[in-house]
């Protein structure tokens, strides 16, 4: 092949793979959508929790979290493995960023994912296990 329809040839697959990376994120099946939670389970009278969320291609910008808060957002996942989502968050004079998402580590995909804020460290519900299960600290603060 020449090196001119090599070329054609490799324009096509990313204009393709560009266009349907785009028809997936403008009408995402169900089955692909994932929702994130980031829940406040802070103690009583704590400094305000306050996180910052993102992608590669999505900055959800600083949010404050009141107690027993819910910040959530859903995304459609990309093709091929290549979702990833991390959160930085701070607590008084404490933080701490971690990936709240990656597709490549999940196994089964899930489509909701929960972390619960506490005290002494960030946890995540594993739906793998069981539904009824107790979170599993994840993360201590720094």
């Amino acid at each position: 092949m020449t090196t001119s329809k090599m070329k054609t040839v490799v324009l096509f697959f990313v204009i393709a793979f560009n266009f349907s990376q785009s028809l997936v994120d403008a009408g995402c099946p169900k089955e692909f959508r994932i929702t994130v939670h980031v829940v406040n389970n802070l103690p009583p009278k704590s400094p305000v929790l306050g996180l910052r969320c993102q992608s590669k291609d999505d900055d959800l910008g600083y949010h404050t979290l009141s107690l027993y808060q819910d910040y959530n957002w859903s995304f459609c996942l990309h093709l091929f493995g290549r979702t990833l989502f991390f959160c930085h968050l701070y607590w008084g004079a404490k933080q701490k960023a971690f990936d709240v998402f990656r597709d490549k580590l999940v196994g089964k995909v899930y489509q909701h994912h929960f972390w619960s804020i506490r005290g002494d460290g960030i946890y995540n519900y594993n739906f793998s296990t069981d539904v009824t299960s107790p979170p599993t600290k994840m993360y201590d603060w720094n």
